[in-house]
Parts: structure tokens; C-alpha cells; sequence
């Protein structure tokens, strides 16, 4: 007799990604409201649509795509009329030679639409799950008019070869062409997973970069006589003084991609071939990862959820800007979400919002700074606390004391290391007797890039270096090296994951810091109770094919 599936509610708990209490809780609305749990899950912000999809497609046994990391034919979108599309959320994937069409539906278990399908295709389908706003996306990027990028070029110099130079920036600006071209722009940059997009002016040119994975990649090139109107279409699009070109603006757009909205912060900066202007995305609509999908060794996480189940102290997230500090401080934050928690937050920016959570942003040209925040923080009964940055020792102070009296109190530092942090708030100017008795974790981390899927091959014995082999290594393990190939921009890399040190401030560490020890003192005691560098956790992913040994030795220099 088959086994009965457990319900979803369940599984998300047992998976990790849902507390019970947060289940308890989406349940008890659900009886009050009658909408479906999954609908209530993603609202309340307990899962992502993603971590949803991915369960009920595993319950199914179907697979879960993720339209950004594939390319579709256009043969293939020709196959479905747009407005079908849109009304069913669905889109067309991809053919076989077996005349099988495969089809990426939020609602897998549409028989109804599937059998519709096959009827007016005439051709088998296979369904695959992807999140509505995903979907949703993917039918902006592929029902977009059709016209190419060079085709919106062509006319808009055509629109700019009849006005004089004064007159085309402000002609152009509103024209179709240009206001298309933008868009795809900055459509192409969230296809692409960007977290920036580069508008740099030459002498004779316009050129676009893309930051992917950590790596600018060289987009399209613009001519030059339509420069200016470009940068007064983002200047419109960000409420920037479209007539200020001589000192540098910052700016803010909401941009809507289906039902994915990006919050892209805009910097203009005047240079001598005109301005430069970078656009750092922002997508409100990706998924907050768990614990369990950080990159975190099952050590390290066991580690890192022991600390932010007590019920005070102060956790310290280290590493340079872009290391993902951000996504495990949200991820945590997520984790402890509940409705008997207060949980306050005080960020620069804030990039993701939570329900139940109170976020606070800082703005320091009215006084509103993270000591003078965090002091009022302190009068609304808070359980738990993110400062977004350790910035002053008033901040620091303030913190430590919030730790010390029943707060669970997060932040961040910028030091290359783990144990580095403990020095960094010496030389801040706090005793160290405080910073034993209130700091219980510190984690430092980077983002490695991950080796293409497609196009990874096996390295040579004789090419892994001698001292790395003999140290670290086993000679009969495999590693593998970056290609590259179309899917990954002939990077050989797609995608980026944690790499992750954890110093948990056992009894032992505290006494050393309060005896002030030296750094290697404090790093040979905690290696003796497990402790693992950075490089160490990054040969770990080597060895497991995620990552490639160069990748690791780049990115843990000094840190080995």
C-alpha cells in the first residue's frame, strides 16, 4: 500500500526552511481566512515562493527550473501565444527531438491547461515547477516585441541624426527606442543575476559592463551620439536633476518585471568623456536563503544555530563588502521570525523586507545614525537586534550593553578573519573583559564562485601544486578546472556560494581574550576545539567539485 505524503506543512518543517511555531501560527489564519497554506506561508514571509514550488514540485517528483539560468529558443516562445501564457503563468521551455515540449507552470497539477496544450501544440508535454515571479519575468524578457538591440539602436541614432547636439538628449529621451533600450538593459542585468550595471562613456563609445558572480563582463557597446540620452533616461527613471552633469547625483528606481519588483539604487559620477553611472539591483523578489542553503558545512551550522537560539549575546558577521554578510544575517533573522519575538532592525540600506520584523533605515543627514537608533531601539522592548554596522564605538558600546542586559544582538565588521574582530574592537577601544562576556560567535566569509555545471573538466594530477597536495590534499582526489562555454558567458563559473570560518567563543577563548593572547594563540586553541579557516571550508568545496582549487586560493589569500 502507498504511503500518504506528508502535508506541506510538515514537510517544510522537517526540511528545516519552517519552524513549528511558524506553522502553528500560518495554520491558525488559515482557518480564519480559508486561503491555501502556501499562499499564507510566502505572505507572512515565512518561505519563499521558491522554497514553496521546490517542495511541492520534490512531493510530486517534478523538476524545479530557474527560468534566469536557462536560454529559450524563440522557435520555442512562438509555440504559445503571449496572452495564453500570461493568463495560465506558464511559459515554453524547450523542444526534443521527440516532439516533447516542456513547460514551466506555477500550478503543476493544471491537468486541465496541460491537456489544453497538448491539443492546440500538437505536441507531448512535460511540465517542470518555477515560481510565479520567476515565470512571470521570464515572459517580459521573451514576449518583449521582438525587436533586437541593435535594431533599437539603429533607431534611435536614426531619431538623433535629425537634431542638433543641445536638442538630441531631450528629443531622445522619451522617444520608444530609447526608453526600450534602457529596459533592456536593465532587463538583461537581472536575467543574468547582475547585482550591477556598469553605463561607462569613453571617448568614442558608450559601454555597458555587467557584474556577474563578482566579475564585471563586458556587455554591448553604444554609440556615442546617443549617450547623453541614455543618461537622461536613467536620470528621469531615478528622479535625478536631469540638468546637473557637473557634480554627482544619487538616485533610486522602482522597476517592475511581471511581478518581480527591483529596487535599483542609481550613482551618477562626472568624468571627462561624461558621466558614469552604475545601477546596483536590488531584487526585492529573490528568496532569502535558509541556514541550511548558505554554503554552511553541517558543522558550522550546527554551530551557528546553537548561537542564535540563546537567548542573548552578540553575534558579529565579518568580511569585506559583497561577501554575502547580508544574506546569513536575513537568513538568521528569518529563521527566529516568529510572533513571540520583537525583533528590530536598524540597516543601511534595508534590502529585503520581512513581515512581523520592524526595519528601520539610518539616515545620517537628519541624525538619524545607528548609536542615536539603537538607543531607541533599546525603549521598544526588543528580543532581538540587527545593527547593520559597527561603525563608531558609541555603536559598539551601545551594542555590547544591549547584549549584556537580554538581547540577541547582530551585526557586522569589516576584518579579514574571524578572530581578526576581537583585535579590531581592542583597537576600538573596548575592554576585552566585554567583549568575552558578551560576543558568543563570530563569523567570517566570502563568496566563491561556483564551477559551471556544463562545461567543468577534470584536472590533471601533476597540475595541482606540490605544497597544496601534500598539505591539504589527498593526490587521488579530483578537482576540476573552469572551461567555459555559452551558458556561463565562457566564464567556466555560474553562480556563487559561502565559503565560512566560525569562531565560537568558548569558555577557553574567552579567557584567553580577556588575558589578551595574541591572535595565533587564540587560532591554535580554537583549532583544537574545531575550528576551521577560511581556506580550509573552501578546500572542502574543492574536494566536493563545487569549487575550483584556483578559485579558492584567489579568493583565501591570507587566510590560508
Amino acid at each position: 500500500m502507498q504511503k500518504k505524503p506528508k502535508p506541506l506543512g510538515e514537510r517544510l518543517v522537517d526540511s528545516g526552511i519552517l519552524t513549528l511555531p511558524q506553522l502553528e501560527l500560518a495554520l491558525k489564519l488559515q482557518k480564519r481566512t480559508g486561503e491555501m497554506l502556501g499562499e499564507i506561508l510566502v505572505n507572512m514571509g515565512f518561505v519563499s515562493s521558491e522554497m514553496l514550488t521546490s517542495t511541492l514540485a520534490a512531493q510530486s517528483n517534478v523538476s524545479l527550473v530557474n527560468l534566469n539560468r536557462v536560454f529559450i529558443e524563440p522557435s520555442v516562445i512562438k509555440l504559445i501565444d503571449e496572452s495564453f501564457a500570461r493568463k495560465n503563468k506558464l511559459i515554453p521551455v524547450s523542444i526534443d527531438e521527440n516532439k516533447t515540449l516542456t513547460i514551466a507552470m506555477e500550478n503543476i497539477f493544471d491537468v486541465d491547461i496541460i491537456s489544453e496544450l497538448e491539443k492546440h501544440t500538437g505536441l507531448f508535454i512535460d511540465v517542470v515547477a518555477a515560481t510565479e515571479s520567476n515565470i512571470m519575468s521570464a515572459l517580459e524578457i521573451y514576449y518583449s516585441g521582438g525587436e533586437t538591440l541593435d535594431e533599437l539602436i539603429e533607431e534611435s541614432i536614426q531619431i538623433a541624426s535629425g537634431t542638433n547636439e543641445d536638442e538630441s538628449a531631450e528629443k531622445l529621451v522619451e522617444e520608444a527606442p530609447i526608453v526600450k533600450l534602457v529596459n533592456q538593459f536593465i532587463i538583461k542585468g537581472i536575467r543574468e543575476n547582475s547585482t550591477d550595471i556598469h553605463i561607462e562613456p569613453e571617448e568614442k563609445i558608450l559601454r555597458i559592463r555587467y557584474r556577474i558572480d563578482g566579475i564585471l563582463i563586458l556587455g554591448p557597446s553604444i554609440p556615442k551620439p546617443i549617450q547623453n540620452a541614455i543618461i537622461a533616461r536613467i536620470k528621469i527613471l531615478s528622479e535625478t536633476d536631469i540638468a546637473e552633469t557637473r557634480k554627482p547625483q544619487d538616485g533610486r528606481i522602482k522597476f517592475k518585471l511581471g511581478k518581480r519588483e527591483i529596487d535599483i539604487r542609481v550613482s551618477f559620477f562626472p568624468t571627462i568623456n561624461g558621466e558614469n553611472v552604475v545601477l546596483r539591483l536590488l531584487d526585492k523578489g529573490k528568496a532569502v536563503l535558509g541556514l541550511e542553503k548558505l554554503g554552511m558545512s553541517k558543522e558550522n551550522i550546527n554551530i551557528f544555530k546553537g548561537a542564535i537560539d540563546k537567548p542573548f549575546g552578540m553575534i558579529l558577521v565579518t568580511g569585506p563588502t559583497g561577501s554575502g554578510k547580508t544574506t546569513s544575517l536575513y537568513s538568521a533573522l528569518s529563521a527566529l521570525n516568529s510572533i513571540e519575538k520583537n525583533i528590530i532592525t536598524l540597516e543601511d540600506p534595508v534590502e529585503y523586507e520581512f513581515p512581523i520584523i520592524r526595519q528601520s533605515q539610518v539616515n545620517e543627514k537628519i541624525g538619524f545614525t545607528f548609536s542615536e537608533g539603537l538607543r531607541t531601539i533599546l525603549r521598544q522592548d526588543p528580543d532581538v537586534i540587527l545593527v547593520g554596522e559597527m561603525r563608531d564605538k558609541e555603536t559598539i558600546d551601545m551594542s555590547i550593553r544591549a547584549a549584556l542586559t537580554g538581547h540577541l544582538v547582530f551585526s557586522t565588521l569589516h576584518t579579514n578573519s574571524s578572530v581578526a574582530s576581537i583585535m579590531r574592537l581592542v583597537d576600538m577601544g573596548v575592554e576585552p573583559f566585554l567583549i568575552s562576556s558578551s560576543v558568543i560567535m563570530i563569523i567570517a566569509q566570502r563568496l566563491v564562485r561556483k564551477i559551471c555545471e556544463y562545461c567543468k573538466t577534470t584536472i590533471e594530477e601533476e597540475a595541482v601544486p606540490d605544497d597544496l597536495t601534500n598539505d591539504y590534499a589527498d593526490k587521488k582526489d579530483t578537482f576540476y578546472i573552469a572551461s567555459g562555454c555559452d551558458r556561463c558567458n565562457n566564464t567556466g563559473y555560474k553562480g556563487r556560494i559561502g565559503i565560512y570560518e566560525i569562531l565560537n567563543i568558548s569558555t577557553s577563548i574567552k579567557d584567553l581574550i580577556e588575558r589578551k593572547a595574541t591572535t595565533q594563540e587564540i587560532i591554535e586553541q580554537a583549532k583544537k576545539e574545531g575550528f576551521k579557516t577560511l581556506f580550509e571550508d573552501a578546500l572542502k568545496k574543492v574536494h566536493q567539485g563545487i569549487i575550483t582549487l584556483d578559485e579558492a586560493i584567489k579568493v583565501t589569500v591570507g587566510n590560508m
